[in-house]
């Protein structure tokens, strides 16, 4: 197949995440404008960050008055998963070269990288097309977000700002049920968080996550990251 072929098949595979990643936008560009960024910053964000988590994570600690280093720190540790993901990716895909591994890195998501290593394809213009158009669909949310906010009621634009929540519970949910170290592990953190948050304000985020991680190490079973069962 020509490269046009197999990037406008990946754009037909990322269509599911479209539908995710179009409200997800929105309820990002919802926190983003609350926080006071303007339309052209909520929607550069998305452009040259593009962290769905990460965004909302920093849109929400802008809101809560979280210095600037703490936010950075913050997307760094929530984000050390891109590297994973990008090196698993590059090891997988055939007829890349420089230019097209860092485009890969910076459009590469959970979502996109989860599509793209559950199928047989290893041509890196496959997983652009996927990836890209996620990556689109994100854009699109973002800045239908900052267009149509100031049209809905307030009670409308408020429930927006649920959608952090709802994307770690969609994320945790599903390995929760499967094994109950995870889920002692969440627990932990959680906690974590709370507590230190007394304390540490917003950098309690890092640091429990930090620390949920070291416990991580000795309470789940190798197997289970691995996927060698649960």
């Amino acid at each position: 197949m020509s490269r046009k072929t197999m990037f406008v098949d990946g754009c037909k595979k990322g269509i599911p995440i479209a539908f995710g990643y179009v409200p997800m936008g929105i309820g990002y560009a919802a926190i983003a404008i609350k926080a006071g960024m303007s339309p052209i910053q909520t929607v550069s964000m998305s452009i040259l960050v593009y962290a769905g988590a990460g965004q909302i994570i920093a849109a929400s600690m802008v809101l809560s008055g979280a210095t600037a280093m703490a936010i950075i720190l913050t997307n760094f540790v929530v984000n050390l998963r891109y590297f994973v993901m990008s090196t698993c990716v590059l090891n997988k895909t055939e007829g890349s070269n420089l230019p097209l591994n860092i485009l890969a890195a910076h459009v590469t998501v959970d979502e996109s990288f989860a599509m793209f290593s559950l199928s047989d394809d290893s041509n890196i213009w496959t997983y652009l097309g996927i990836a890209i158009f996620a990556w689109l669909s994100w854009i699109l949310g973002a800045g239908i977000g900052v267009v149509i906010l100031d049209l809905l009621p307030v009670i409308v634009t408020n429930s927006f700002n649920i959608s952090l929540y709802a994307l770690f519970v969609a994320i945790l949910i599903p390995a929760i049920k499967e094994n109950k170290q995870i889920a002692l592990l969440v627990l932990i953190t959680a906690v974590l968080n709370v507590v230190l948050g007394q304390f540490l304000g917003n950098w309690s985020l890092i640091v429990s996550t930090l620390i949920g991680a070291i416990v991580g190490m000795y309470i789940v079973d190798d197997e289970y990251i691995l996927g060698d069962g649960n």
